[in-house]
C-alpha cells in the first residue's frame, strides 16, 4: 500500500514559480539600488536635467531596497509586486526615449530594444506576483 502524497511532501508548481518570481523582483531591485549607488554616473544620464540626479538616484535605491526585501517575505511579497510592476511602468518612457533616441543613451542602439522587452516582461512578473495575493 502506498502512502498518499501531502502538502508537506511536495511542493506545488505554483508555489514554487510564486518563489521564483518573488526571488527576481529582490534580485533585479537590490542589485539595481546596488548599480544605482555605486555607479550612479552611469544611471545620471537618465534622470531629467531638471531633477537633482543624485537625490533621485539615491531615493529609488531606497525604494528598490524595500521592494526588493519585501519580495522575501510572504506577508508582504503580493503589495512587493505590484510596487515592482508600478516602479518599472514608472521607468518606461525612459526606456522609450533611449530606444527612440538616434544616439541611446546605453548603447549599442540594438539594447535599448532588448531593455523595453525585459521591462514589459518585469511588469508582468510582477503583476502576476501581485495577483498570487488571494492564494
Amino acid at each position: 500500500m502506498t502512502e498518499p502524497v501531502t502538502n508537506a511532501k511536495r511542493r506545488p508548481l505554483g508555489a514554487v514559480a510564486g518563489w521564483g518570481l518573488a526571488l527576481l523582483v529582490a534580485v533585479v531591485m537590490l542589485a539595481g539600488a546596488f548599480g544605482h549607488l555605486t555607479r550612479p554616473e552611469y544611471f545620471a544620464v537618465l534622470v531629467p536635467h531638471f531633477l537633482p540626479a543624485a537625490l533621485v538616484l539615491k531615493a529609488t535605491a531606497v525604494v528598490q531596497i524595500a521592494i526588493g526585501l519585501a519580495a522575501l517575505w510572504p506577508r508582504s511579497r503580493a503589495l512587493a509586486g505590484l510596487a515592482f510592476a508600478l516602479l518599472c511602468a514608472a521607468y518606461m518612457p525612459l526606456h522609450l526615449w533611449d530606444f527612440f533616441r538616434p544616439d541611446p543613451v546605453f548603447p549599442p542602439p540594438g539594447a535599448a530594444a532588448v531593455r523595453v522587452i525585459v521591462q514589459i516582461a518585469f511588469i508582468a512578473a510582477g503583476l502576476t506576483l501581485w495577483s498570487r495575493r488571494a492564494r
